[in-house]
C-alpha cells in the first residue's frame, strides 16, 4: 500500500508532535507499505533518521498565504497524486482536497473553528480581514469533511463541535486518540508522595505549563492566580512556563499586551519563568522537575501536553472543559476556565493533599498505559486505510 501525507502545516505544536511521532510508528507497522510525506524542511530537520519506507518531501507551502496553500492542496497536489499514484491520501491537518481522485482520510484538529471560545472571546478583538480569514478557513474545513471519505478527530469532544457546523454521518468517522511514548512513562513515585520531603519544603511549589504561546491558552487566567496562591499560607509557588508572552508568538496575539503587562508586576514577576518554545528534550526535562502540571487552555482538540504530565506522574489541576474531562477524567482536579480564584484554590489543595496527589499520579499513569497507544493509534489507521482502499476497487 502507498500512502501520500499532506502535512506541510505541521511547524510546530501538537502538528509537529503529531506527525514525527505518527510516521515513526507506522513505517514500522507497515514496513512494506511506502509512505511519500510532505512536510516543512524545519520538521523534517527534528526528525532525524526515519525509516527507508518513508520519503519526506520539504516544503515551505505551510508558510506561504493560506491562498497558496489552497492552491497548492488542490492543484499542486492533485497532479503529484496523478504522477505518483497512491493507493490513499492523509490529509493531517483539517484542510483535505475536494473530489480527491483517490479514497482520502482527513484529520481536524483544529478546535478553534469550531468551538464557542475562540469566535466569541477573541475573534471579535481582530481585524474584519482576519474574521473574513477565519470564516473562510472554517468553511473549507467544512468542505474538506464533505469531501473526504473518512473523517479522523482525536477525541469525541472535536467531533461533537465539529458536528455542530458540518453533517459527519457514523459510518465515515473515526475518534482515535493520539498516543504518548513508552519509552516517558514513569511509575516510580515522587519523593514527597513516598512520604518524602513536605510539598514546598526546602523550596517553591513547582508549577509547570507547557504550550505554545496563544490567545486562547489562557496564560491570563494562570499569572493572576500567582499572587493568590503566594498569600494562601507557608508555601511559596513558582510558575515556569513555555510559553512566555515576550515570544513572537505573542506579537500578533489579543492576549499579548495583557500578558506581558501581568508578567511585569512585582507580586508577580519574582514567582515565574517565562520560557520560549524549547527541543523536545529541553521539555520533557521540565517534566521531570515539576511538582504539578497546570492546563488552564480554554480550547483544545486533545492537549499533548495533558498526556506527556500523566507520563511523567504529575497531578494535574486543568480547566473544566469537556475536552479536558475527556482526556484526564479522574486524572486532574478541575476549575472554572476563567476564574483565578478558583485555579488558585485546586493548585493549593492538591500541594497540600498528599493522598489526592497520590491518587492523580496514579490514575494519570494507568490512562496512559490504558488509552494513549501510538501502536492503537496507527493500528486503527491501517486498517482505515485498507478498508477505504478495498471498498475503492
Amino acid at each position: 500500500m502507498k500512502i501520500v501525507i499532506n502535512a506541510v502545516a505541521a511547524k510546530m505544536g501538537g502538528a509537529a508532535t503529531y506527525i514525527g511521532h505518527f510516521l515513526r510508528h507506522v513505517a514500522q507497522a507497515a514496513p512494506d507499505s511506502e509512505f511519500l510525506v510532505f512536510l516543512p524542511p524545519e520538521t523534517i530537520e527534528k526528525h532525524g533518521r526515519l525509516p527507508k519506507n518513508v520519503r519526506q518531501v520539504p516544503t515551505q507551502i505551510g508558510h506561504a498565504t493560506w491562498w497558496k496553500r489552497v492552491w497548492w492542496e488542490q492543484v499542486t497536489l492533485r497532479r503529484i497524486l496523478r504522477r505518483e499514484k497512491p493507493d490513499i491520501l492523509f490529509s493531517s491537518a483539517n484542510f483535505g482536497m475536494l473530489q480527491c481522485p483517490v479514497p482520502q482520510l482527513l484529520l481536524v484538529r483544529n478546535a478553534l473553528y469550531f468551538t464557542n471560545v475562540y469566535p466569541q472571546m477573541f475573534l471579535p478583538m481582530l481585524t474584519f480581514r482576519w474574521k473574513v480569514a477565519f470564516r473562510l478557513r472554517r468553511w473549507l474545513v467544512c468542505e474538506s469533511v464533505r469531501s473526504a471519505d473518512l473523517v479522523m478527530t482525536p477525541t469525541q469532544t472535536m467531533l461533537d463541535d465539529l458536528r455542530r457546523f458540518v453533517h459527519v454521518p457514523p459510518g465515515k468517522v473515526l475518534v482515535n486518540p493520539y498516543g504518548q511514548e513508552i519509552a516517558r512513562i514513569r511509575g516510580d513515585p515522587k519523593p514527597e508522595e513516598s512520604g518524602g520531603r513536605w510539598l514546598g519544603e526546602g523550596g517553591p511549589v513547582r508549577l509547570l505549563y507547557v504550550s505554545l504561546y496563544l490567545a486562547h491558552k489562557n496564560l491570563t487566567t494562570l499569572l493572576k492566580a500567582m499572587p493568590l496562591l503566594n498569600k494562601k499560607g507557608p508555601r511559596r509557588f513558582r510558575l515556569t512556563t513555555t510559553m512566555g508572552p515576550v515570544s513572537e508568538l505573542a506579537a500578533w496575539t489579543v492576549a499579548g499586551p495583557t500578558d506581558i503587562a501581568l508578567a511585569s508586576q512585582s507580586d508577580i514577576r519574582d514567582s515565574i519563568e517565562l520560557l520560549g518554545p524549547l527541543s523536545q528534550s529541553e521539555t520533557q526535562n521540565l517534566y521531570t522537575q515539576a511538582d504539578i502540571f497546570v492546563f488552564p487552555s480554554l480550547a483544545e482538540s486533545f492537549g499533548f501536553p495533558m498526556v506527556e504530565a500523566m507520563a511523567h506522574g504529575l497531578p494535574i489541576v486543568a480547566a473544566d472543559t469537556p475536552v479536558d474531562r475527556e482526556i484526564c477524567q479522574d486524572a486532574a482536579v478541575y476549575f472554572s476556565p476563567l476564574d483565578c480564584a478558583d485555579l488558585a484554590a485546586q493548585v493549593d489543595r492538591v500541594a497540600t493533599d498528599d493522598s489526592l496527589r497520590n491518587k492523580l499520579r496514579v490514575a494519570g499513569l494507568r490512562r496512559v498505559a490504558t488509552c494513549f497507544r501510538w501502536s492503537k493509534h496507527v493500528e486503527r489507521i491501517l486498517e482505515a486505510a485498507r478498508q477505504l482502499l478495498a471498498e475503492s476497487r
